[in-house]
Parts: structure tokens; sequence; C-alpha cells
């Protein structure tokens, strides 16, 4: 929770000006900084941008505030208005928010403000504990607390709300707590690498995960927030937007499923009826050589390109390699641009292409994108994203004049509709995993796009099967699904190692004195 204390000016004043009824201008100010506490905590709820970490900025809206502030005083002034008007605010606007965007303001919290976030982790206290219940008692809060936030973030609980409701409007996952624990802790004392901004904020979702967990069965809430594109999201924290370290976490022991190269494979499903339309009899295995590769034998591919895109003189490191190509190859798949040449955005910002962002290096880059592989890869790739979008113009005319999926000049965006065609086709086929599972008792535990989570491994005749549905409901023979296992945090179980120490110390005192006993013995 976030608790916030002002500076006593602040009573004082609203006191002198509003002296009767005794304490109104106490509770009143209490009002107000309650709702303001709340929207605050809200804000932490969503990951940072970048501007906010910079800035320490809070998006709030200043006009809820107002509203929901209270008034004061028998003229009903609001308590927001009279803080402003006396140069008393509490938060200032840094950006103001739209009603025509829908944006809310970028806010900072004044000098007369001192806030304490409850769920930030000291590491001290985490290093000093003594014993596995002083460490729960400081991970996972009481009961009191725990139901304040979830209360906060997700009110509908409070009102006693009904299971087809639940289902309706959230998706629950369980927590493997103890897991949960030991990654704070980890994250905490040991973990390297790792900003302090993106450690405060995994800290962050990591006792919010707990504190909602704790008080409903083991399950974490996520609100659902179905997108026009066809994805479901998740309002704040989720398992979705989480790392994947904390999401190992969370899960504990299971398997993730995913869709092989996802995106390239639903473009390939696309290509024989290119090939059947302008191919005019030419090989489909030659015409999508590259991406053929690139589905059939990936470690082969990504290989051959690293060792012709990263010479001795790179500055990037050997295992960060693998990670740099996969982005960039997941960007082209997007349609991202081959030019180097950023250019300015609405928001009268700078912006790169994808491919500078991700390889830093222009030595590098230039290795990359002069590379014969990586051409193939990229014309290919645009043959198909030009069929599937003349296509549209032809079958599915509606999404052309759709506002969401247009330019901010009004014209059709490429890139919006194959997004969204692409994100439809993963939902559906993700389905069809689902479904199949569920006909042999298998429930997923989470699912995030085209990932999905079950808590035992699937028997390759099963997981044969989904496959197989996948490529016939959806005439598509390049979908496939890779597997891993991920492995819980393990607990740690300080009362087990304080015990073995104790034993450990006893055993050499016994022998210390065992020593000096036979020391001592005379000889006859």
């Amino acid at each position: 929770m976030i608790k916030i204390t002002v500076d006593a000016q602040v009573y004082e004043a609203l006191q002198k000006a509003f002296p009767k009824p005794a304490n109104t201008a106490h509770r009143a100010l209490a009002k107000y900084i309650s709702v303001l506490e709340a929207m605050l905590f809200k804000s932490l709820h969503f990951a940072a941008t970048p501007l906010q970490r910079k800035l320490d900025l809070f998006a709030i809206s200043l006009q809820q505030l107002a509203n929901q502030g209270g008034q004061i005083g028998p003229k009903k002034l609001r308590v927001h208005a009279w803080l402003r008007n006396n140069n008393f605010n509490l938060v200032e606007s840094v950006i103001t928010g739209s009603n025509l965007t829908g944006s809310v303001s970028q806010c900072k919290l004044t000098s007369l403000v001192t806030m304490v976030d409850t769920l930030a982790v000291e590491d001290k206290i985490l290093r000093s504990g003594k014993s596995d219940r002083e460490i729960d008692q400081y991970l996972c809060g009481d009961d009191f607390g725990n139901y304040q936030v979830l209360n906060l973030l997700f009110p509908e609980f409070k009102q006693r709300i009904k299971l087809p409701e639940i289902e309706e409007l959230f998706d629950l996952v369980p927590v493997d707590k103890e897991s949960v624990k030991s990654y704070i802790i980890w994250l905490t004392t040991e973990s390297e690498h790792i900003t302090k901004e993106k450690m405060d904020q995994a800290l962050r979702q990591a006792r919010i995960i707990l504190a909602i967990s704790s008080v409903m069965d083991g399950y974490y809430v996520q609100r659902k927030k179905p997108s026009l594109f066809g994805r479901m999201y998740y309002e704040g924290t989720s398992v979705q937007n989480i790392n994947k370290e904390l999401r190992r976490a969370v899960l504990g022991d299971c398997w993730e499923y995913d869709i092989r190269s996802s995106v390239v494979a639903w473009k390939m499903g696309w290509a024989k009826q290119y090939i059947d339309a302008y191919g005019q009899g030419k090989d489909l295995r030659k015409v999508f050589s590259a991406t053929l590769n690139f589905l059939e034998d990936k470690a082969d591919f990504m290989g051959t390109v690293q060792y012709f895109t990263f010479g001795d003189d790179s500055p990037v490191h050997k295992d960060l390699q693998p990670k740099l190509l996969k982005q960039a190859f997941t960007a082209i798949s997007f349609g991202a641009r081959q030019n180097t040449t950023g250019w300015q955005n609405e928001s009268g910002g700078w912006t790169n292409p994808a491919l500078v962002d991700i390889i830093k290096n222009g030595t590098d880059r230039e290795r990359f994108l002069a590379d014969p592989t990586v051409q193939a890869y990229i014309n290919e790739q645009s043959i198909l994203d030009t069929h599937l979008y003349e296509l549209v113009k032809v079958t599915r005319r509606d999404l052309l004049s759709k506002s969401f999926l247009q330019t901010p000049s009004g014209r059709p965006s490429k890139s919006k509709i194959l997004a969204y065609l692409y994100q439809h086709d993963e939902t559906e086929v993700m389905d069809i995993v689902c479904e199949v599972a569920a006909q042999h008792g298998r429930e997923p535990i989470a699912r995030v796009h085209d990932a999905i989570f079950f808590k035992h491994k699937l028997s390759v005749d099963l997981r044969h099967e989904i496959e197989m549905t996948m490529q016939d409901r959806t005439a598509n023979p390049y979908w496939r699904l890779s597997h891993k296992q991920l492995e819980r945090y393990e607990p740690r179980y300080l009362d087990l190692k304080m015990d073995e120490a104790a034993h450990k110390e006893r055993i050499l005192q016994e022998t210390i004195r065992a020593r000096e006993h036979y020391a001592n013995l005379s000889v006859d």
C-alpha cells in the first residue's frame, strides 16, 4: 500500500480556514489523502514508462481526484480546489491529460508530501531475518493489509461477487507462494545485472501477487482486458507483463508450450495460396527456401547468420548474440524497416527503426542486413505481407475502414491490419490447444498469447494430436509446439539451516571437549 504524510502547515491552514465544526479540516484532508493514496497505488500497479521513471511521475486523473476527494465548508468547496487556490497542492501536473485521447495527467508529488511504499522490500530485513516465520510475516503481511490490496485493485470481491461474474471479468492463476518468496529473497540479496528500476518493479509485482494470493486461496486475480486485435490482455500486474523469472516463480514447477516461430508459421500458412495464384508453377520450397529453413532447422539458420553477422571485432558478447538475432528476426517478421534513419513521431520525439535499437553496433548491423540469407528471408516475408494485404483488399474490405486499423492521417495501416489478422488467428489456434487438451482432462494454469502453461508435461501422443488438430482446422501445416520445463524457486528454510548450523556447532564443541579430555589423560 501507499502511505503519504502531509506537511503540518497544510493541516494548520485548512483548520484556520474552516475552524468549525471541530475536526472538520482533519476529516476532510484525511479523506482527500485516502483518495490520493489509492490513485498512487493504482498508478504503481502498471509498469512505469521511461518518462515516469526519469521524472518520478504518476498517472493520475486530476478530475477524478477533485470529484472523489471530498468537500469542505458550508459552500461545499472541493478540497482539491481549496488546496490548489491556496498554493497547498499535494500533486502538480507535469503533463496534462486529455479527454479527447483518454490520457490522464502525469503528475508529481509536491514538497509538502512524503510517500512511503509499504510493498517495497528492504534487503536489510531479509538479510537479517532469523526465522521462517519472521521472513513470512514481512513478505506476506497480514490479512487486513492483504484484503486492502485486493479491495483496492479488485473492489468487486468486496461486494461478494458470484462465480459467473468472476469468470466473466477475471482469470485466476494458481500461485506457488513459497517459490515467489524465494524469488524475492534471491532478487534482493543475490541477483546481478538488473537495474534498480526493474528490480523495484519486479519486487512490487511479486508483493502484490503474494498479498492477493494469500487471501484468495492461493490464486492471483487478473482483470480481463480484451483487445480489438483479438488477444486477451489484463490490466495491471499479470503473468503476461511480469518478467520471465518472476513468472517462473509464480507458476512454480510446470511445462510451457509455445507455438514455434508463430508469426512466421502463420504467414507460411498462406504460402501455398500465393504459389497457386501467382507462382506460375514454381516450387514453393524454392520460393520460400529461407523461411522454410528458419522454420525447419532454426538452430542451423541462426548459427549461420550469427557467424556472418558478428565478427571477432564485435563488441557484443557471444552469449548475447543469439538473443539479439532472435529479436531482429521477430522485428522483421512484424515488418521492421531495413533503413537506419529514424523519424519524428506524433508526440514530437524521435523514433529509431527497430533493427537500430536491437543491433546497436553499426558494423554488425550492416553485416546482418548484407547477409544473403537475411536478405532472402526479408524478401520472402515481404512477399507474404503483400499477398496477405492484397487478400484483405478483396475479401476483408471492412478492415480498411476501421479507425483503429488506420494511420493518424486516416489511411489503412498495412502493419496494423496484418497484426489484427495474426492475433485473431493466434487466439483461435491457442483455443484449439485448450480444447483438445481439455478433452483429455488437461487444463492450462495460464496463457500468454502464443504460449500456454500446464502443470504437468503433455504426453507425446497428446502433443501430436494437438498439433494435427491445429493444422487441420486452420489448413496450416506449419503449426508446431515447442516445450520447456519451468522449475520453481526452491524454498529457503531458515529454521532448518539454523538447526543444521546449531547441530554442527554442538558437534564441534563436543569434539573440542573430547580432545581436551584425552589431552589431559595421564599415561601410567
